[in-house]
């Protein structure tokens, strides 16, 4: 019954706080438009190969293209539907810069350390557990090149908010699962595979600890 009455609610909240162009997308909302913003600064003036793992629509390639840009992408996707969409929007690129492949995020099909830069955004909370969060981390430590780096985020389960929306989020939407963890449940997944976290960035909320979304940008020494 709630999720009869919230469903609409909710869907008409992203539906508002979500960019003019993406209105109607599944991955577009406030939150996930400064995510993929922020990436973008974190990524600026690097090039070589990019991969977005849980690439959706491709919203994230639409931010960070600009002329002149000399990042080859790849987005992979476990969703035909979506990779579909993809392709749609960015028919016009051309077809050596970017890429759409059905893949899954536990098994990437690509070499070790193959991948100057390694992402995976506004996608590990929809994860039933923990456990397929940590084997895309490992993949993504996998496939990542010495000299690159990855970048994730964090729905952060210190800060109340997420934490109440994602443990009743039966209330609101019976469909999905939703799942927040602290920063250190996930960095020290690459922390101990040799990495450094480079830069985390709060989104939300000021203070790093308490923000909703935590950004994380890590590499090596």
């Amino acid at each position: 019954m709630f999720s009869k009455i919230l469903r609409p609610l909710t869907d008409l909240v992203r539906h508002i706080l979500s960019k003019p162009d993406e209105r109607g997308d599944l991955t577009s909302d406030l939150f996930r438009l400064k995510i993929r913003g922020r990436v973008k600064q974190l990524i600026k003036d690097n090039n070589g190969f990019l991969l977005d793992i849980g690439c959706g629509e491709g919203l994230l390639f639409e931010t960070i293209s600009t002329k002149g840009n000399m990042i080859r992408c790849v987005g992979i996707d476990t969703e035909h539907e979506m990779l579909e969409i993809a392709n749609e929007r960015f028919q016009g690129m051309k077809p050596h810069s970017l890429n759409f492949l059905k893949a899954h995020a536990q098994n990437l099909p690509f070499l070790d350390k193959s991948i100057d830069i390694a992402i995976c955004i506004n996608t590990f909370y929809n994860f039933h557990t923990k456990d397929d969060v940590v084997e895309v981390l490992e993949e993504m430590e996998r496939v990542c090149k010495r000299d690159g780096f990855i970048i994730f985020d964090v729905r952060n389960k210190i800060n109340p908010l997420v934490y109440l929306s994602f443990k009743f989020v039966w209330l609101y939407d019976t469909q999905v699962t939703l799942n927040a963890y602290s920063l250190s449940e996930l960095t020290t997944v690459l922390t101990s595979r040799g990495m450094v976290i480079k830069e985390t960035v709060p989104i939300g909320f000021p203070i790093t600890m308490f923000a909703p979304i935590i950004l994380v940008k890590a590499g090596y020494q």
